[in-house]
């Protein structure tokens, strides 16, 4: 996931992740109760007096507090994500007995989105076909995403 895509510059746009997009989508269709009861609890607690408060005093210190916590939240979601994520791929590695395996990568040459992904795609395909050998086939995916990281030194 893209970690630098928010700013706090207020007058910065920034982007959302491919995978916070359908985070959102995937809230709207399997989450709407919840978070209906999320804001209406919200509401309850004083977010109704400070919105009726904020469009009346409304100035440009306040515009930008509100840039910041936009930032701010989805930055929480896009981390909350990521770690959610993290975490569903180790627990299935570890339910294909992966875990071994990636224990001897040398993770200066390897970074994690390569791991995360070759692990995804390994688990999917152990999955479909249960007899194939979980360490070969999670190294052959490896090999197939990596790219490796070449010293500038050594192009000089």
């Amino acid at each position: 996931m893209n970690n630098n895509s928010f700013s706090h510059d207020s007058n910065a746009q920034f982007a959302l992740s491919y995978e916070l997009l359908h985070l959102l989508r995937w809230l709207e269709q399997h989450d709407a109760e919840k978070l209906k009861k999320i804001i209406s609890k919200a509401v309850a607690q004083g977010l109704h007096d400070e919105i009726q408060k904020t469009s009346y005093f409304a100035n440009q210190n306040m515009m930008e507090e509100m840039h910041h916590s936009i930032v701010d939240f989805f930055e929480l979601l896009n981390s909350t994500l990521d770690s959610a994520i993290n975490e569903h791929v180790k627990q299935k590695a570890k339910q294909k007995n992966l875990l071994p395996t990636i224990d001897h990568f040398d993770t200066t040459l390897l970074d994690d989105d390569t791991v995360r992904h070759s692990v995804e795609t390994t688990t999917k395909q152990l999955e479909l076909d249960p007899h194939m050998n979980p360490k070969e086939q999670l190294c052959k995916e490896l090999l197939k995403q990596w790219k490796p990281i070449v010293d500038r030194c050594e192009l000089n």
